[in-house]
């Protein structure tokens, strides 16, 4: 039959009146969580808003749904088809629902522009369902006084007058899908009716690639990733939960905050609802995951009256063979056909809510889709099926735990997880796969270590797991680095079985530590525990500890015998009256780094008066701490320390009368070899302190770079140093030296034992290195020059031929020195006549096609063993010189670096 435009605007007219009603009425009210006694809600008391991520690679976030529907392509045409992917549990569903009600109630600008908005639900339907067909089956009152052929009129005569919103492309009940049997459905998502139609439709990620084809959706669409509540929204509802008592709200985002895997689980709205129930009791969420969710399967059947345990486990059991069965299918099957479970069970699980069955019309037969509330649900029952499995058939056991295996334990973490939970007899034969199939993945910094640990937690055995898998993560060095509670809470567990169950042995696994590595660890708890364990760590030799929280109480519990204790990077500042004097006790400490650690004048005098016991300590790092103005608190401490050799005080913003008290002192350290004081604001001021540099007679090395010191500062510097007979090493990069090197060049001839020298990155130009070039020359010793960082282009001319007089040199640093082809040529030729020279570092010269002036009289440099190029925009037809003109120094071990353009 042919309808008038009159008729059609009538079926048009009565539909949207009874979809808006609907909408409005029924239809605003969802289904939310099964145990809360009236399983419906208002959308608009439980909607939330999401996160709605534009794209599959792209982070560009879009401020509400209404982007969706304006989003257009480069030539300014709306794009008609979106794709919302999510997992289940992340909004999908409710955030349609919000769709169709604002539409209903006029609340949304942009939805107006629609007459029509059709949310249907694909799991009842088919590949050939067609969309009238389905409007009514599933939205209009079956008496409506529609006229089914006007309405269809309609809506192919205007296509740009309707939203159709189709939920959960991944249940249609269809499951091969053959083109030539679409209806409309699938035939407006191919683009081959209804053109001008605008569809959002919703998929889980599994099923993205299936719909997303050549037979459905092709481009141009919109993706957009549904990521359930963002951490916002999960502070907003545990709020809202406990309204009337904050400090609970609190305690829970706290709790939540803390771990990595809650914070995971909280994006999705319905697992945040279930530790709001947990927590409201006492305040606290069980340690591991299995209890947690047991807790939560208790809790569900009980608020349906489902109280005898042995019923319950029962249910669990029988359809986790079959969430089992889902799970290891290629596509790890997330519904089910109620035909899959044992009648009897599925009602249960139907009535407790672990299951979900949505039924809905299609003519005159019905459909049902069965679900799990939430994939871990899934998994925790699968679990419950294994365990049952390990008594009833331990074949079947092993060989579904193998298949699991091959597919990727991490791909089942959950799985694996639960299925250890509270059970020793399964944690230790999976504990057994893991060694035998991940043996070299088996440490505490990697993944499927990790999550090995996170199964011995789980199953809270006090029995060991396998000596072989015990051995994989107890090695000499153990490191631990930027774990969260959830990490460290396996982590220490395992130790402290360890620990404890091999005391009686002498602590075979625990004494074979020789080095520690704790980094970025922020937990006090963590801290305490390890401490208590180390004690066990008979033959530690080093302790790293950096970037920890409230490292000062584990000082109190360290093994006497630890001879290298790093402490850097962790807040002690105000707080060494607690700890230093436990320092005393460490007879054996040679090496203690508190580089970082925020301390004060009076911390370090705490300190320094408690090292002062200590016979063997020689190297004591105290760098990048704010200690300017302080030294006359603690200076006359140092004086205690007579077996130190090496100590830095670098970047802790000394003054000049700071360095001279703390030099005074030092003068009394027989043993004294390195001393650092870098990174200090000292311009002007050597005249105050470097007299005293004189009684460090034992110096052989010096670090005053970047002092911001002047020509003068130096030549009183080099003045005093030159009574120094064993300084072999001076480091004065980084001060602004430019135009003033005849001022102090010739106090450094005096330096007659030094072997390295570094002036790099000092401003010096032309006429600074022919006097630091001809002054040297009076250098028996001197093997290492740095001279790198400086403007020199061009100007070699002028002190190349002094270089020549460098006997000892063996390693000489020029890169960054803006050095052209000519320069390098002059500073080859003379460099032909040293003996000794090794290294050469000519980088980040300015030598493109320049090789020929200079390839023949590098040639010359017969004892040249690495010469770096590197970054000197060289051409293939320079490398081609180089090649040919030094292939006889590479045939004699020549190691040239000409960056990665050439690798």
């Amino acid at each position: 039959m042919k309808f008038d435009s009159s008729a059609q605007d009538t079926a048009a007219d009565f539909c949207e009146d009874a979809l808006k009603s609907y909408y409005r009425g029924k239809g605003s009210f969802v289904k939310v969580l099964p145990w809360v006694g009236d399983d419906r809600k208002h959308i608009t008391e439980i909607y939330t808003k999401l996160q709605l991520i534009l794209g599959k690679d792209r982070v560009k976030k879009l401020a509400s749904y209404d982007d969706i529907l304006q989003l257009e392509t480069e030539e300014g045409d709306l794009i008609l088809i979106a794709v919302l992917t999510g997992l289940a549990g992340r909004g999908k569903t409710t955030l349609f629902n919000k769709i169709a009600y604002d539409w209903a109630i006029c609340f949304s600008q942009v939805l107006q522009k629609y007459k029509l908005v059709f949310l249907l639900k694909m799991h009842a339907l088919e590949q050939s369902s067609d969309l009238v067909d389905a409007v009514f089956d599933q939205l209009l009152a079956k008496d409506v006084r529609i006229e089914r052929g006007a309405l269809d009129m309609f809506i192919k005569n205007s296509p740009g007058s309707v939203l159709v919103l189709l939920d959960g492309f991944d249940e249609l009940m269809t499951t091969s899908l053959c083109e030539s049997s679409f209806g409309s459905i699938l035939e407006i998502l191919s683009g081959k009716v209804l053109r001008g139609c605008t569809v959002l439709v919703s998929t889980r990620p599994s099923h993205l690639d299936r719909l997303v084809s050549e037979e459905l959706v092709q481009e141009p669409f919109t993706h957009v990733r549904v990521m359930g509540f963002s951490r916002d929204d999960v502070t907003e509802y545990v709020t809202n939960f406990f309204t009337s008592e904050p400090d609970k709200a609190k305690g829970l985002l706290e709790k939540i905050e803390s771990s990595h895997l809650l914070s995971s689980l909280s994006e999705s709205p319905m697992l945040v609802l279930l530790m709001c129930v947990l927590w409201r009791e006492d305040c606290t969420l069980p340690e591991t995951m299995s209890r947690l969710y047991r807790n939560g399967f208790s809790y569900i059947f009980q608020r349906k009256g489902l109280d005898s345990q042995d019923e319950v486990a029962k249910v669990v059991i029988e359809i986790g063979k079959v969430a089992l069965h889902g799970l290891l299918s290629p596509d790890q099957s997330l519904s089910f056909k109620e035909s899959d479970f044992e009648p009897s069970v599925l009602e249960l699980a139907l009535k407790a809510g672990i299951l979900t069955r949505q039924t809905d019309r299609k003519g005159l037969q019905t459909h049902n889709c069965i679900q799990f509330i939430h994939k871990t649900f899934q998994e925790f029952s699968a679990a419950a099926y294994l365990q049952s499995l390990l008594k009833a058939d331990p074949k079947k056991f092993q060989k579904i735990l193998n298949k699991i295996m091959s597919k990727g334990a991490s791909r089942f973490e959950y799985l694996l997880r639960f299925c250890c939970g509270d059970n020793e007899a399964c944690t230790y034969e999976i504990l057994k796969v893991f060694q035998v199939r991940c043996q070299k993945k088996l440490a505490f910094k990697l993944k499927i270590g990790q999550l090995a640990l996170h199964c011995f937690f789980e199953g809270q055995s006090k029995r060991l797991p396998p000596e072989e898998f015990i051995h994989s993560f107890i090695t000499d060095e153990i490191r631990i680095h930027e774990r969260d509670r959830d990490c460290l809470n396996s982590v220490i567990y395992f130790v402290k079985c360890v620990a404890e169950q091999t005391k009686g042995s002498g602590n075979k696994y625990l004494a074979n530590v020789h080095t520690l590595h704790i980094h970025h660890c922020k937990w006090t708890w963590f801290i305490e525990e390890l401490a208590v364990t180390m004690c066990a760590m008979t033959n530690l030799h080093a302790v790293d500890f950096k970037d920890n929280a409230d490292t000062g109480k584990l000082l109190r519990h360290l093994p006497n015998l630890v001879p290298h204790l790093n402490l850097s990077g962790n807040n002690l500042g105000g707080t060494a009256a607690l700890w230093c004097m436990h320092l005393k006790q460490l007879k054996s400490l040679t090496k203690l780094n508190l580089r970082n650690c925020s301390l004060n004048g009076q911390d370090i005098k705490q300190i320094a008066e408690s090292l002062g016991d200590l016979p063997n300590l020689v190297e004591l790092n105290l760098s990048v701490n704010n200690l300017g103005g302080t030294a006359a608190l603690w200076c006359m401490q140092l004086k205690q320390l007579k077996s130190l050799t090496k100590l830095d005080l670098g970047n802790c913003s000394w003054n000049g009368h700071d360095i001279k008290q703390i030099a005074e002192s030092l003068g009394n350290l027989p043993n004294l070899g390195e001393l650092a004081l870098s990174g200090d604001n000292l311009g002007g001021t050597a005249a105050l302190w470097c007299m005293q540099l004189k009684q460090l007679k034992s110096l052989t090395k010096l670090d005053l770079r970047y002092c911001s010191l002047n020509g003068q500062d130096i030549k009183h510097v080099a003045e005093s140093l030159s009574d120094l007979p064993n300084l072999v090493e001076l480091n004065l990069s980084v001060n602004n030296l430019g135009g003033t090197a005849a001022l102090w060049c010739m106090q450094l001839k005096q330096l007659k034992s030094l072997t390295k020298l570094d002036l790099g990155h000092c401003s010096l130009n032309g006429q600074d290195i022919k006097h630091v070039a001809e002054s040297f020359g009076d250098l028996p010793n001197l093997g290492e020059l740095n001279l790198s960082g400086q403007k020199l282009g061009g100007t070699a001319a002028l002190w190349c031929m002094h270089l020549k007089q460098l006997k000892s040199l063996t390693k000489l640093e020029m890169h960054f020195c803006s050095l052209n082809g000519q320069d390098i040529k002059h500073v080859a030729e003379s460099l032909g006549d040293l003996p000794n020279l090794g290294e050469l570092n000519l980088s980040d010269s300015n030598l493109g096609g320049t090789a020929a002036l200079w390839c023949m009289e590098v040639k010359q440099l017969l004892h040249l063993q690495r010469l770096d190029l590197m970054d000197c925009d060289l051409t293939e037809e320079d490398k081609n010189h180089i090649d040919e003109s030094l292939s006889d120094l590479k045939k004699n071990g020549l190691d040239i670096n000409l960056g990665h353009k050439f690798h």
